[in-house]
């Protein structure tokens, strides 16, 4: 007769091989979002595996945040609201200038969602990190200075009349506070970036985009309301003058399964 931890490992062998075969379906569309998926009893039968190997299943695919269980009905392809960014002329100061408030809101009225946001407005050191690297030091300013911080927490819904109560991103811009210290920029209420910076004669122009996928920390998590162990995708984004000088720095935590990013990449002729 096998021992306790045989069976352990038996049962968790089964239970990995249902959730590969239960995750494969979902990522190939064969599910698609809010889908019900089979019941407990169902892939019991099916796989001829216990209802405890199939609960460890479900259950793996809820950390993943691909799963929810729905009480009393059973388990669904976990629903999200996808935004597409178009990261190219997702800050272009020319389609900016049409732009009352901040893009972030601009866009996503055009995709026809609901939206929220909470800002806060904070000093810090230049020594203060971002994705590892001290933040006076993406801006080229010494790090003896400080810098504001606008820290904000975006949520959007499935429509315009819909309560906008999904975590979108989190989403951290740093300045110069020396040259952001009397503009709005200072104030915790929706701002249009670009308008502002072109008028302290420091129009945008060029980015650099880092794009790292990770796992979110404990913070993300809570703050991001996401179920289990799942991945974020962290972007930093340095902004520059015409003149080739950081005066942006963009720090953006999003769900991994929330958005897609589209690039338009352009060859030059040097």
């Amino acid at each position: 007769m096998p021992s306790q931890r045989r069976r352990d490992a038996l049962r968790g062998d089964v239970s990995a091989r249902i959730a590969d075969d239960l995750r494969q379906a979902i990522l190939s569309g064969e599910y698609a979002e809010g889908d019900r998926l089979p019941s407990t009893s169902e892939l019991m039968e099916q796989e001829q595996v216990s209802s405890l190997s199939v609960r460890h299943a479900y259950q793996a695919l809820i950390n993943e945040g691909l799963v929810v269980a729905v009480p009393k009905k059973g388990f669904y392809v976990r629903e999200s609201l996808c935004m597409t960014w178009h990261m190219t002329t997702w800050q272009d100061p020319k389609r900016l200038a049409t732009v009352k408030t901040d893009g972030w809101t601009a866009d996503v009225e055009a995709a026809g969602d609901s939206h929220r946001q909470t800002i806060s407005v904070s000093i810090l050191p230049g020594s203060h990190l971002v994705a590892g690297t001290p933040i006076a030091k993406r801006l080229d300013i010494p790090e003896s200075e400080r810098v504001v911080v606008r820290s904000r927490v975006r949520y959007i819904g499935p429509g315009p009349d819909q309560p906008a109560n999904e975590p979108e991103s989190l989403a951290d811009s740093y300045y110069a506070y020396n040259l952001v210290k009397d503009t709005k920029i200072m104030e915790p209420d929706s701002v249009n970036t670009a308008q502002v910076l072109a008028e302290l004669g420091c129009p945008m122009r060029d980015h650099i985009d880092e794009l790292t996928p990770r796992i979110a920390s404990r913070q993300e998590t809570e703050r991001l309301q996401l179920a289990g162990v799942m991945a974020v995708l962290e972007v930093v984004r340095t902004t520059l003058t015409t003149s080739g000088k950081p005066v942006l720095v963009l720090h953006q935590i999003r769900p991994g399964n929330g958005s897609k990013y589209i690039y338009h990449v352009e060859a030059r002729d040097d």
